[in-house]
């Protein structure tokens, strides 16, 4: 079993779908630093001191704070015990097809995030239609994104696949796919979905992954795809 390639590949793959979003990000970092520099009269030793500790204030804060360990550590990897690493073998022993898998598995997935429904509704004080059409956007997501990991979980064999995306979905929440005057964000989004479909196959090739895959083009000997 390779655990690296487990980890790296699939981060970088499931960053192409972000490429907008860290384009946007990039481009107000650069904006704030430069606001520092003129400020404080161009890049100076304090300057940079004043970057490095906000660095470290911001990773402070969030290593400090519960609903970041439940949103990046707790909920990721109990998400992706129940539902990729116990119910994907589950339903391969009980001689389900790898499609019907990926697309029954984020069903289950999507309807354990309902709980949200009745937070929002409460803690939040919206009206019931407006909760449900935030919930059902949240929903939505969840089968998209439960669909990619099944995909990843059994094209690697590995949970770290879905996991380690699971942890930067959650971090980086939904894609940017435009910004009001910044067409750079939108063209980078673009270019990085058509990167992401373009190596979706090559780069979760089982053969990546494990080191006995007897030619077949899927995890464990399930090579149908039909």
């Amino acid at each position: 079993m390779k655990q690296w390639q487990a980890a790296v590949f699939p981060l970088f793959l499931t960053s192409l779908m972000y490429a907008g979003s860290m384009v946007l990000k990039s481009l107000l970092l650069l904006n704030s630093w430069t606001t520092d520099m003129n400020n404080s009269g161009g890049l100076s030793l304090g300057c940079i001191k004043i970057v490095l500790w906000s660095l470290r204030a911001q990773m402070f804060a969030v290593a400090s704070n519960i609903l970041a360990w439940r949103n990046f550590v707790v909920a990721p990897l109990t998400e992706e015990l129940v539902f990729r690493a116990c119910m994907i073998p589950l339903l391969l022993c009980g001689g389900f097809k790898i499609n019907t898998i990926i697309f029954l598995c984020p069903v289950f997935f999507s309807l354990a995030h309902l709980n949200h429904l009745m937070e929002i509704y409460s803690a939040q004080n919206f009206s019931l239609l407006k909760a449900s059409m935030i919930v059902g956007l949240q929903l939505g997501y969840t089968v998209v994104f439960g669909w990619y990991a099944s995909f990843l979980f059994i094209r690697t064999g590995h949970l770290a696949a879905p996991l380690i995306a699971h942890i930067f979905c959650n971090y980086m929440g939904l894609p940017v796919v435009f910004a009001r005057n910044r067409g750079l964000v939108s063209v980078a989004f673009v270019a990085g979905m058509v990167a992401f479909l373009w190596l979706l196959f090559p780069i979760t090739r089982p053969d990546l992954y494990n080191d006995r895959t007897n030619n077949c083009r899927c995890l464990h000997g399930y090579c149908s795809w039909n």
